[in-house]
């Protein structure tokens, strides 16, 4: 990936925001699975049991019970890590394969129970004053590209991103406006520019959370499509549940439902508009194995970075997504974006707020700042970026 040695993967063992995650937050998300879903006995002994594996076992080899979408993608799994403590995997591998192992407790396929559904539908439900007063707004706006309200799009977008059902403590970031100017990269003018230019014609937006975070993509496609700067759009969303909040394409078809049957005319009017596009094959909903894989984005497969074509700009959106594009590694704070991003023929962006410990980009001087100021600024949802890297 590049010249200088590569710093080694994040895991429980070397990072503490890992181990928490192992040791706080994953008891706190198997506890509300069994709160907000009717498991059967068999099920809640599985989890318990998983649960065990996690925090004092081994991965567990299970080659026989993995789905055939994306069986290759596991098998590679265990065979790199079977029989390793979870500890000692690398962080965002581990995570994964515990949401697969979750998603095959609630035989998700067959069932179609989403584990995290009610905390996903609860996200847009709690949230509808907030989402209709954003679709007034964006009602009265022309169609004609302005740079500042794209702009507030983006920060929406972003600062949604904070909100991670995952997250024991989630920050309304949308009503706090004292956290909109903590950007600690900020390459919006450089993003417009780019999204100015007449050769971009299409964006693959690669979606994290659903909930409030997914409406506030809608709205930033709606607008690129709506003013012309883009032709199309490619949302890609997971195949099945993982890592509580992400979007499936059933998130999808249910927060748009939600937000027609709210009793709000402009909420009605923005969800018929998102379906319009979607019709017109403007707006595609994608989904593919590889999203809900254990493996990182320079291990993208040829079948899926073969429809990124020439004019299009590539939109990753979260925390997760962030960590799979520089293989979650322990990288310097000042280790240059190029230096590590230059296996996309695409110019390639990222909005995110930061919710782990890897962030590349930015002098030593600023995360020395940072972390006096505040020690947790790489974890605490509080801090963002919007990062945008050209083309090689």
């Amino acid at each position: 990936m590049t010249q200088q040695p590569i710093p080694q993967s994040i895991a429980a063992a070397n990072s503490p925001f890992a181990a928490f995650t192992f040791e706080k937050r994953i008891p706190f998300i198997f506890d509300q699975i069994r709160s907000n879903n009717k498991l059967t006995p068999a099920q809640t002994d599985e989890l318990v049991r998983l649960l065990a594996e996690i925090q004092t076992g081994v991965v567990a080899p299970m080659p026989d019970d993995f789905l055939p979408i994306d069986r290759p993608y596991w098998e590679k799994f265990i065979k790199k890590h079977g029989n390793r403590t979870y500890a000692d995997v690398p962080f965002f591998e581990a995570e994964a394969y515990i949401y697969y192992r979750i998603m095959r407790i609630v035989d998700y396929p067959n069932s179609g129970v989403d584990p995290f559904g009610k905390l996903k539908k609860d996200g847009v439900e709690e949230n509808l004053a907030v989402l209709d007063g954003l679709a007034r707004r964006h009602q009265n706006e022309g169609d004609h590209f302005n740079e500042d309200y794209f702009t507030v799009l983006l920060y929406n977008a972003l600062w949604a991103n904070s909100a991670d059902l995952s997250q024991i403590d989630a920050h309304d970031v949308l009503r706090d406006e004292r956290l909109r100017g903590r950007l600690v990269i900020d390459h919006i003018p450089a993003l417009i520019h780019q999204i100015n230019k007449a050769d971009v014609t299409a964006l693959d937006y690669v979606v994290d959370n659903a909930g409030i975070e997914l409406m506030a993509d809608f709205f930033l496609a709606d607008y690129l499509l709506r003013t012309g700067r883009v032709q199309r759009i490619n949302l890609h969303v997971k195949q099945y549940p993982i890592f509580v909040s992400d979007a499936t394409e059933a998130d999808v078809a249910e927060h748009l439902a939600i937000m027609l049957q709210a009793g709000s005319e402009s909420l009605a009017h923005f969800s018929r508009a998102v379906q319009d596009w979607q019709e017109a094959g403007k707006l595609r909903v994608i989904s593919h194995p590889f999203w809900n894989s254990p493996l990182h984005f320079t291990e993208m497969p040829a079948d899926l970075t073969g429809g990124f074509d020439e004019g299009s700009l590539l939109l990753f959106k979260g925390d997760a997504n962030y960590r799979r594009l520089f293989e979650d590694r322990a990288w310097p704070p000042s280790t240059p974006i190029a230096d590590v991003l230059h296996y996309f023929k695409q110019p390639c962006a990222s909005i995110r707020t930061l919710k782990s410990e890897i962030v590349l980009g930015i002098s030593d001087q600023q995360a020395a700042r940072l972390t006096k100021e505040d020690p947790d600024w790489l974890t605490n949802g509080r801090y963002g970026l919007v990062m945008f890297q050209p083309a090689p």
